[in-house]
């Protein structure tokens, strides 16, 4: 069942809450009933500064092409085509400073205690709160930002996720309005994206360490055959995962799954 007129994504509704700067430098925002993956969409249909959203996916994807589950009328499915003038340095890092934009986002929309567990996955309350996929357009200048998110899916709907999962009204005891969290999210996201190029590590640590669920945490992690299990360490300068092992070396670690031991 697809939303009512009020509580439906709206363009005019997203674009009178961007800031200025953001609006002129996106290209379109296209809004569709059900696509199979707004990734997808934005890979195949759309140019430099689109925005695409989806009341439902029929496909939706998370990393390593597992399922994401997309209810209709609930969520948010969003993705966005950027191109860089050229290849940037940090590339590595663009799905980390794009969940740093994720997390500021819901700040902005009056959440507070969740963080960003390593590589994409916001968390809340230690239950997976959405997640960020960023695929490239043939060359590696531009890229597709897909970002996922629990808005106002009740615990019934979610019967079939097999992990910890939340929302934003779960987590916040009241629904929330999607358009102005759509409008949030491209208030962060896209300053961050304009500024990549000459992203500050020094800062991007900074900002990283601050919503860093796994930091100093004791954790387990697959990594193709091994199974390793250390104190999480942050990230080093390509994004990657920095585990201190229990021998006292350091391992870093560009795919992995991590969760935290109990």
């Amino acid at each position: 069942m697809l939303p009512s007129a009020t509580d439906a994504l709206q363009e005019d509704a997203i674009r009178r809450r961007l800031d200025p700067a953001v609006a002129s430098a996106l290209h379109g925002l296209h809004i569709f009933p059900q696509l199979d993956s707004t990734n997808r969409w934005a890979l195949q249909d759309g140019q430099c500064g689109d925005v695409c959203l989806a009341e439902q996916q029929t496909a939706g994807r998370g990393r390593r092409g597992r399922q994401w589950l997309s209810p209709p009328g609930i969520n948010l499915y969003f993705s966005l085509r950027w191109c860089f003038g050229q290849t940037p340095e940090h590339l590595p890092m663009l799905g980390l400073v794009a969940g740093l934009a994720v997390v500021e986002a819901l700040a902005d929309c009056g959440l507070h205690g969740h963080g960003l567990k390593w590589p994409n996955d916001v968390y809340y309350d230690g239950e997976k709160l959405g997640g960020i996929l960023l695929e490239a357009v043939g060359a590696l200048e531009q890229i597709v930002i897909g970002i996922g998110l629990n808005v106002n899916m009740q615990a019934e709907v979610g019967d079939g996720i097999g992990q910890p999962w939340t929302s934003l009204r779960m987590a916040l005891g009241a629904p929330v309005a999607r358009n102005m969290l759509a409008a949030a999210l491209l208030n962060r996201l896209v300053p961050r994206l304009q500024m990549f190029s000459h992203l500050d590590m020094a800062q991007f640590r900074q900002d990283w360490q601050a919503w860093d669920v796994l930091g100093q945490r004791e954790v387990r992690v697959v990594a193709g055959p091994e199974v390793l299990l250390g104190l999480a360490s942050g990230v080093d300068d390509r994004g990657q995962l920095r585990i201190k092992l229990y021998d006292g070396s350091i391992r870093t670690l560009s795919s992995a799954d991590v969760s935290v031991r109990m």
